[in-house]
């Protein structure tokens, strides 16, 4: 009798079963996805389940989020529809840097902030933007939130970015309150870091 080969057995697992199993493949990337496509028709069928796209790893994506613009039209989609974080944070990034939206990037990098993407914190409301800050448990070690940023950057390379007049007002606001050494960016303390994280973003340093 010939033995029952792997790729039948999980071919035999409830659909629910493969679609939680695939979700968890997708979180190290969409190649390990598609080799599971390639697999067989019941993975290929489990890799559409809804858990697959909100959990499937954008990485690379988010680092360039411009190379979105022209194509992975229906993975983006897919992924924005069952609220994928990165998706998010890659919609919001283009609605705001390059097509200038406001509006829409707020929605996009507010959901990208609560479904705890790091890069999406960085927000233009100073009150939010301290509270999303603080996810990021920078007063116990502000390493999680500088690799944060270094990744925006990274993000945000090649864009054109706009210092608007709301953030300028806010800065120098911030800034009367300020009495610690403002041209010392790495050492932040709870009174300046919120302000000298906003000189950041304001002027990509």
């Amino acid at each position: 009798m010939a033995p029952i080969s792997t790729i039948s057995l999980r071919e035999d697992l409830p659909q629910d079963l493969l679609g939680d199993i695939i979700s968890r493949v997708s979180e190290s990337g969409r190649l390990n996805v598609r080799h599971c496509m390639q697999a067989s028709m019941g993975l290929a069928k489990a890799t559409k389940d809804k858990r697959v796209h909100k959990k499937l790893n954008l990485r690379p994506l988010a680092f360039n989020p411009l190379s979105t613009l022209h194509q992975y039209d229906k993975l983006m989609e897919k992924c924005l529809e069952n609220g994928n974080a990165e998706a998010h944070y890659i919609k919001g990034i283009k609605e705001y840097f390059y097509y200038n939206n406001i509006t829409t990037r707020l929605h996009h990098l507010h959901a990208a902030a609560e479904g705890s993407y790091g890069n999406g914190i960085y927000r233009g409301e100073n009150g939010q933007g301290q509270t999303y800050l603080d996810k990021l448990a920078w007063k116990q070690s502000k390493s999680k939130a500088d690799q944060c940023w270094r990744n925006i950057k990274r993000s945000l390379h090649g864009v054109r970015v706009k210092r608007l007049a709301c953030y300028k007002i806010s800065l120098r606001n911030a800034k009367a309150t300020i009495m610690c050494n403002r041209r010392d960016m790495e050492n932040r303390c709870q009174h300046c870091y919120y302000y000298k994280q906003m000189v950041k973003f304001v002027f990509i340093m």
